[in-house]
């Protein structure tokens, strides 16, 4: 491979790198305003990682803090949201048992 397709090549996968790190930061922020946005968290964490993988490397630093965004906002709502849910627990049950009342007891 010559010189020239090596740097087409580089530039291609650092175009990927920056729509990763750019769906990273997106998702990451998406997730806390659905509720379960778990797999939404899950996919930031993915894309993060795919923009902050080793060759080549990015000659963006604002990309890559993008991704590490994206990672910390994915990262976050996987801790936060089953710590609410184990927290109500009790909470959740009764609004699910009032609920099921509400629809005849079906």
């Amino acid at each position: 491979m010559n010189t020239s397709e090596t740097e087409t090549q580089n530039s291609v996968v650092l175009g990927q790198k920056y729509a990763y790190a750019t769906a990273s930061l997106v998702l990451g922020i998406c997730c806390f305003f659905s509720l379960l946005g778990l797999e939404k968290a899950i996919l930031a964490i993915v894309f993060g990682w795919l923009a902050l993988r080793a060759a080549p490397e990015p000659r963006l630093n604002v990309h890559r803090l993008w991704a590490k965004f994206g990672i910390g906002f994915g990262v976050l709502m996987l801790i936060v949201l089953p710590a609410i849910i184990a927290l109500n627990y009790q909470r959740l049950l009764e609004i699910i048992d009032v609920l099921s009342k509400m629809n005849g007891g079906r």
